[in-house]
C-alpha cells in the first residue's frame, strides 16, 4: 500500500510518494515548531487532508510515538505511522542530458496525445507516449495502433541531446495534472536510458521509461489522398455524439461516413436497439465514397479539437488524417473499420 514519507527542514515540509514506477517529491512552506521525519499511510491521509474544515492543518507526531495527530478547525484526527525505515526515498538523478520546455506548451503535448494510447497491457510500447527531441523540434505521439495522435513544438534552446522516450501515459497524466495552469513556469526534463525526470517549480517526479522501439510513426501517416472534407466542428461533433448514442455496440461502436458533394451523412444500424442518421454540410472535394469509423475513435478527437473547422483527408479504405484550422503541428490518424456492407 501506498505511504507518504514527510520530512521538514528550514521553514519547509517535504512530502514523498514512490511506487518504483512513479516517485513524487515536493515542498511547501511551513510553520515548523519542532523538525521531524515521519511514514503515513497515504490513502487516508489524503482522503482526510481533502475534506479537513480548516484553512490550516496541524501536525504533530511525538518522537517515541507511533502516531501522527492532525488537527484543523475543530477536526482532531489520529493516524498509526509506519517505519521511515520501510519507505524508499525518491531517487535522485542528476545526468546531463536535459531540456527546458515551458509549462503550458508541455501540458498541450500531454493532452493532445496520452488519451490515443492502450490502455490494455499486452503491447507495452503502446501503454506510453513517446517523447522525441530533435534540435528545437519536440513532439509527442501515442497510438493503440487503430489510431494515433501526434503533436509537434518548438522550443527556444535546444535539449543537450536528441531524445527519444517511451513515457507511461500514467507519468504523463500525474505531470499534466500537477503543471501549473495560471502563471507559465519552465520544467526542467532530465532523462537517462530507463527514467525521466520532471522538475517544476517545488515538484519533483521521476518515472521508470518503457523498454522497446517505438514504431517509425512517420510512415503511418499517409501523404496521398483521395478526397478532403472541412466541416464545420460544433455540428460535427453534435452529429457524432447523437449518432453513437446508439452505436453503443460492445465491441465496436461503428459509425458509417456516406461523404457526398456537398453533406456528409453519419449512420449507424443495430438490430437489437434501432437505427440512426443525421446529415452534416460539407465542402467536400473529391470522391463519394463510404467508409466506417469507430465511433470512440472519431468522438475522442472532437473532444480534444478546438476552432471553427475540422479538417478530413480521406482515402478510400484507407486512414483518415484529421487536422485542425487553429493548431498547427497536430495530426490525428484513424484506421477505419471493415464492415461487410
Amino acid at each position: 500500500p501506498g505511504a507518504i514519507y514527510i520530512t521538514t527542514k528550514n521553514g519547509q515540509v517535504e512530502l514523498q510518494g514512490n511506487d518504483f514506477e512513479l516517485g513524487i517529491r515536493l515542498t511547501i512552506d511551513g510553520d515548523i515548531k519542532e523538525p521531524g521525519t515521519l511514514v503515513v499511510g497515504s490513502r487516508y491521509f489524503q482522503e482526510l487532508i481533502r475534506k479537513l474544515p480548516g484553512d490550516t492543518i496541524e501536525l504533530y507526531k511525538p518522537e517515541d510515538g507511533n502516531s501522527l495527530t492532525i488537527t484543523s478547525g475543530s477536526s482532531e484526527f489520529n493516524l498509526v505511522t509506519l517505519h521511515p525505515d520501510d519507505f524508499s526515498l525518491v531517487e535522485q538523478i542528476h545526468d546531463q542530458d536535459h531540456v527546458n520546455i515551458d509549462s503550458f506548451a508541455m501540458k498541450e503535448l500531454i493532452d493532445l496525445t496520452n488519451y490515443a494510447a492502450a490502455t490494455d497491457e499486452d503491447r507495452p510500447v503502446f501503454t506510453g507516449a513517446l517523447l522525441e527531441i530533435n534540435e528545437n523540434e519536440v513532439t509527442m505521439v501515442a497510438t493503440d495502433t487503430h489510431r494515433m495522435a501526434v503533436k509537434k513544438i518548438t522550443i527556444d534552446e535546444p535539449a543537450t541531446t536528441p531524445m527519444r522516450a517511451i513515457i507511461p501515459t500514467k507519468t504523463l497524466a500525474e505531470v499534466s495534472r500537477l503543471l501549473p495552469t495560471d502563471n507559465p513556469a519552465m520544467i526542467n526534463i532530465i532523462w537517462n536510458r530507463t527514467q525521466i525526470v520532471f522538475n517544476f517549480e517545488s515538484i519533483y517526479i521521476i518515472s521508470r521509461l518503457i523498454e522497446g522501439t517505438y514504431p517509425e510513426y512517420e510512415k503511418v501517416i499517409p501523404s496521398q489522398f483521395d478526397s478532403s472534407a472541412v466541416i464545420d466542428r460544433r455540428e460535427f461533433a453534435g452529429a457524432v455524439d447523437r449518432v453513437s448514442l446508439l452505436a453503443k455496440d460492445i465491441s465496436y461502436n461503428v459509425i458509417r461516413y456516406d461523404w457526398a458533394e456537398s453533406n456528409v451523412t453519419l449512420s449507424t444500424q443495430n438490430t437489437e436497439i434501432g437505427m440512426a442518421k443525421e446529415d452534416v454540410a460539407v465542402e467536400f472535394k473529391g470522391t463519394p465514397f463510404t467508409i466506417s469509423f469507430n465511433g470512440r475513435y472519431i468522438s475522442d478527437i472532437l473532444r480534444h479539437s478546438t476552432g471553427d473547422n475540422i479538417h478530413l483527408f480521406l482515402k478510400q479504405n484507407g486512414p483518415v488524417v484529421i487536422r485542425q484550422d487553429n493548431n498547427p503541428n497536430y495530426t490525428y490518424v484513424v484506421t477505419p473499420v471493415r464492415t461487410n456492407a
